[in-house]
């Protein structure tokens, strides 16, 4: 068994949550820095800052990592949208030794709700449940919902 058994299944149900919608929209380095800021500035925020930068160019996945004593995201070129950078900041909220268990989980839905708001923590959630994977108590404090969107339909940062 790996560490990360659950990644295929987590993977699997966070594409039938956000494919199609919004969320995979493609954003700028800038809004993503600026909706994950948002994010840390949250009064019910534990972790502290989050660094958010773009990986080295020909990186084909993002990733959540330990640099210089804080928690740093690196978004790949073909993953700048709020999907990924939700999954991510989730783990900097479960801690990257979470890997993508049920705390990661509890993480995930809480971003998606305090990063774009209710409805897409609704979906996150059901598509877990869904896929019958368990998702931890929340071991932080409640986070603040975002919401709304836009006139053209997509999720406010």
């Amino acid at each position: 068994m790996s560490r990360d058994d659950a990644r295929s299944e987590v993977y699997a149900a966070e594409l039938s949550a956000t494919a199609g919608t919004s969320l995979e929209a493609t954003c700028t380095l800038d809004e993503l820095r600026t909706a994950a800021t948002r994010i840390t500035l949250s009064p019910w925020w534990p972790v502290g800052d989050v660094a958010v930068a773009a990986a080295r160019a020909g990186a084909h996945s993002s990733r959540a990592r330990y640099r210089e004593g804080r928690i740093e995201v690196r978004l790949a070129a073909g993953q700048m949208d709020m999907a990924t950078l939700i999954h991510e900041m989730a783990h900097a909220l479960a801690g990257l030794d979470a890997a993508h268990g049920a705390l990661f989980r509890r993480a995930h839905i809480d971003i998606a709700s305090a990063a774009v708001g209710a409805q897409a923590a609704g979906w996150v959630e059901h598509a877990y449940r869904a896929a019958h994977l368990d998702i931890a108590e929340r071991c932080w404090p409640q986070p603040t919902a975002a919401g709304g969107r836009d006139e053209h339909g997509r999720f406010i940062m």
